[in-house]
């Protein structure tokens, strides 16, 4: 039975943080700036409200009172080069894995429309062949995933040592490897929670971990 290998996208995959940045960008540059500034406190508001990052959510609050900027911002959402902030090594790295005999899978948090089209359009859903799981709280959803991609010691990969911990604690036998990139790289795992199996620096060295191990 191939062993699985559950990826993380935003911050491990690719560069979620670079992405933002030009997403912000564009946006200052085709709306008026109070209807930017009123976009992301809808998308901070949203974000509290549901947990998660919802830009189609976020997108239908500004068309009730902005149609025709909220559609110049979807345009731009979808518009986004994804492909440019996969990070250099990560579909290469995915690869090897087909290679070594393992499967690969995206386990994404995020929304069940815009979170999917990033995945694909960045080109990651076809390096996976298809696996793609998005969950509002992926670490809830454990048992189910592990049911549905069964194998020996599955190995898990975040840039979240938050959310690496969470799965230690209700899979034992799961390898963690913790990527250390993007802005939430420093943040520590809960308190009680253990400390993830391996660290690696970029997701180009995930193969060789994995080996290692």
């Amino acid at each position: 039975m191939a062993r699985a290998v559950f990826l993380d996208v935003d911050n491990t995959l690719l560069d979620n943080d670079a992405a933002k940045a030009m997403l912000e960008a564009r946006i200052a540059a085709a709306v008026p700036a109070d209807v930017a500034d009123r976009f992301w406190q809808l998308y901070e508001s949203v974000r509290d409200a549901e947990d998660y990052v919802d830009f189609p959510a976020t997108v239908s609050r500004l068309a009730a009172d902005d149609q025709p900027d909220a559609s110049r911002i979807e345009r731009i959402l979808d518009e986004l080069p994804y492909p440019d902030f996969v990070y250099p090594g990560a579909l290469e790295a995915i690869e090897r894995l087909w290679r070594m005999g393992m499967t690969p899978v995206i386990l994404s948090d995020g929304d069940p429309v815009f979170q999917p089209r990033k995945i694909a359009r960045a080109g990651l859903a076809a390096a996976v062949r298809g696996n793609v799981l998005i969950y509002v709280h992926k670490e809830q959803q454990l048992a189910e995933l592990t049911r549905w991609f069964p194998g020996p010691r599955p190995v898990f990969v975040d840039d979240k040592a938050r959310i690496l911990g969470h799965v230690d604690r209700q899979l034992p036998d799961a390898v963690t490897i913790h990527v250390r990139q993007g802005r939430y790289a420093a943040e520590p795992v809960d308190p009680g929670d253990p400390p993830p199996d391996l660290e690696i620096a970029r997701i180009a060295d995930l193969d060789r971990a994995i080996l290692a191990d």
